[in-house]
């Protein structure tokens, strides 16, 4: 049959295929009951990690025997606390950043010297200490925030309410450290943009002695409050303190606090014309191996300049070590202090970030590390012994993640420590007691091993789900769009294609920078699986903007988001849909977040192209959204007008002419409901049919299984009816 005589294919019903809605819900994914948080003891004799007992999102904490090889369960939620408490608002909000989904034991820690572990459960603080005996903290109305061990386990400190704590663990006396923080003003958290923007999860860092504690104080009062309404049986009005791009930031400071006499000793900024001490980013705190020197890094507002900062502890006095420049954005740097003096600094040279040794007084470099068209993702580890630091790159593929290690004097060669192609997720504290991998490929589920600290090689078992066979997953293709610069895309068929038939395609998007959609690690992607058994083609491109490329490869999009990335995903599109097997007049697209941004500007912008969209939690103008991303990439409102008013999607409205629904949820934190709010109001003035789904009780990641399920039906369905 000649391409002009092909057929179309028909969309079959949904028991076509295997994968129901409610396992699209479901979590994990098949494949993916991984163990999670794994941790080797600092005795080296256990490794701990989370893993479900029941294939499901309730966490245990297990445990391995290094020299026996046994592995057990060690401690479940329900031993100590009420699994059905309610989660307090500080701890879902927390959630949300951090984008936790399990249950259970969800989160632990050992100290760094010696087996005494760390449980917050329930909102108190739960100490398991050498011999193997769980001590119960504090049991209080109010959550204990972000609880951290000190090195030798004698102390844990933590947020309550807006102040920090100490409790000694022997004596199980509790000490507060701060007192008289007015209202919107915080000691020992980091705020919103860190959280979310800048992966801070901490605000308090203990020094290697247990004797003082390094801590941010954030003052959020002059930044503005937006409510946030949703339903939970009945209503629930929230206001959050949210800065918007332009509008003014949270103030922080670095403070250093003598446990013993409570002494503090805030730090100095050193003076620049560059940076402005009120208006800035702090982040990545580290001290000293010798507890005499903190390390830490701030960042100018338009996130053009980062200094790495000394300071020395005794008398808050600070100097500049390194400073560096870009005219697109730079990021918060991986940095390690090491043994002995000196320290690790990655940073963008030639445009890929690789790894220096550089002196930590003078901030001068000793040796650089790596190098190359090719990127370190972070340091895992440093191993002081041998003088090596083990890192994660993709030196020999773009798509992968692999483990290497080189020397600190720069001379040595790069050695490749994992062998099987694919991503590999390393953890590491201390290298001499072993290091886990947990590993995959596209078409290969993750396996976990324990490797190294003088024993042979053990794996954890990952469970294999009741229904992987039945499902019948396979894996996408991986495609590369040719041209001046290559793109990477992921392609999956149905599953029993005809010769001479077209098939509908779904363009899956995210789009977004920061962020790598196609690459080669097991995802069994179950949305695509059902549509793909259903009769639809489903294809996904990272753009330009995408990280894991360079900084080359991310940089056009500055002052301009969406522009270049619909640019490349029309590219993506051209490729896809001159293949004989698509029918490039029934083509939909999807994304979630900067997902539902990008389809609404590929549904305005690209008319006659898209013929169905749906637009989950869209951003509609960056005006709207917080300052740690938007200006990051866009600068602000007042310095570039231009570029918030072209890159929002609200004037383009007109350009819809196919069918669009928009999804979002009243409670999302994240991109408020007023992004699609104003959207509703310009399509309605504008005339424009669409469809909304609202749910009135969700985040922005929808918790609830019901929520999930509903969500994914109607999204095919809209597909199936309309393509």
């Amino acid at each position: 049959m000649e391409p002009d005589q092909a057929t179309t294919a028909p969309i079959a019903e949904a028991t076509a295929s295997p994968v129901t809605f409610e396992r699209i819900a479901s979590f994990p994914p098949p494949g993916w009951q991984i163990p999670r948080q794994v941790r080797v003891s600092p005795s080296g004799n256990w490794v701990t990690y989370l893993q479900s007992e029941s294939s499901s999102d309730q966490m245990a904490l297990w445990s391995l025997d290094r020299k026996t090889g046994k592995h057990s369960v060690l401690l479940r939620a329900s031993d100590l606390v009420d699994t059905d408490k309610p989660m307090s608002r500080a701890e879902e909000l927390r959630r949300e950043r951090q984008r936790k989904r399990i249950k259970g034991v969800t989160g632990y820690a050992w100290a760094n010297e010696t087996d005494v572990m760390l449980l917050p459960l329930g909102g108190n603080v739960y100490v398991r200490t050498a011999d193997a005996k769980i001590k119960q903290l504090t049991d209080t109305d109010a959550p204990e925030i972000d609880p951290q061990l000190c090195a030798d386990g004698s102390k844990v400190a933590y947020v309550r309410g807006s102040e920090l704590f100490v409790a000694d663990v022997a004596q199980g006396k509790e000490k507060q450290l701060t007192t008289g923080a007015p209202d919107g003003v915080t000691r020992g958290l980091s705020d919103f943009n860190g959280q979310e923007e800048f992966g801070e999860a901490h605000g308090l860092w203990w020094s290697p002695s247990c004797d003082r504690l390094a801590y941010l104080e954030v003052d959020e009062r002059k930044v503005g409050r937006i409510p946030v309404m949703g339903y939970r049986d009945g209503a629930d009005l929230q206001h959050h303190r949210y800065p918007r791009a332009g509008t003014i930031n949270p103030s922080s400071r670095l403070a250093v606090v003598d446990i013993n006499n409570g002494k503090t000793i805030w730090i100095d900024m050193p003076a620049s014309k560059t940076w402005d001490a009120g208006d800035q980013y702090l982040g990545r705190v580290m001290w000293s191996r010798d507890g005499k020197t903190l390390f830490f890094q701030r960042m100018t507002r338009d996130q053009k300049h980062l200094a790495l900062v000394r300071a020395d502890v005794a008398t808050g006095s600070t100097k500049h070590l390194v400073e560096e420049h870009d005219h697109s954005w730079l990021d918060f740097s991986d940095a390690r202090p090491l043994d002995g003096g000196g320290l690790l600094w990655t940073a963008l040279r030639d445009g890929h970030r690789h790894i220096e040794h550089r002196d930590d007084s003078s901030g001068t470099v000793i040796a650089q590390l790596t190098s190359g068209s090719w990127d370190v993702m972070r340091i895992v580890a440093v191993d002081d012994k041998s003088k090596r630091v083990l890192f994660i790159g993709n030196k020999d593929a773009t798509l992968d993640r692999q483990l290497y290690a080189t020397s600190y004097d720069g001379k040595g060669d790069i050695e490749r420590l994992t062998d099987e192609p694919g991503v590999h997720d390393v953890a590491a504290t201390k290298v001499g007691r072993g290091w886990i991998d947990i590993h995959s490929a596209h078409d290969r589920p993750p396996k976990a091993m324990v490797r190294g600290g003088g024993l042979a090689a053990q794996e954890i078992p990952v469970p294999r789900d009741d229904d992987f066979d039945t499902l019948k997953i396979r894996p996408p293709e991986i495609v590369e769009i040719p041209g001046e610069t290559k793109l990477y895309g992921a392609l999956l068929k149905p599953r029993d294609m005809k010769p001479g038939v077209r098939y509908p395609l779904i363009v899956m998007v995210y789009g977004g920078p920061g962020v790598q959609t196609v690459y080669n690690r097991w995802d069994p992607k179950l949305l695509w699986q059902h549509l793909a058994d259903r009769g639809f083609v489903i294809w996904q491109v990272d753009n330009r903007g995408s990280t894991g490329r360079g900084h080359a490869f991310e940089s056009p999009i500055s002052e301009r988001l969406g522009e270049i990335e619909l640019e490349d995903q029309l590219r993506g599109l051209d490729h896809i849909a001159a293949m004989p097997f698509v029918d490039g007049d029934r083509v939909g697209i999807y994304g979630h977040s900067y997902g539902g941004y990008m389809v609404l500007m590929a549904m305005f912008r690209a008319a006659g192209r898209f013929k169905v969209g749906v637009s989950g939690s869209p951003v509609t103008d960056w005006r709207l959204y917080d300052t740690g991303y938007t200006e990051r990439y866009m600068g602000t409102p007042q310095n570039n007008e231009r570029g918030y008013t072209s890159t929002s999607v609200l004037p383009d409205v007109n350009g819809l002419t196919g069918k669009l629904m928009i999804i979002h949820a009243l409670m999302d934190e994240n991109v408020h409901f007023e992004h699609t709010a104003k959207l509703i109001d310009t399509l309605t003035a504008a005339d424009k049919d669409f469809e909304l789904l609202v749910f009135p009780g969700e985040r922005h990641g929808y918790r609830s299984p019901q929520a999930r399920r509903y969500a994914y039906r109607r999204v095919v369905d809209y597909f199936a009816d309309n393509l």
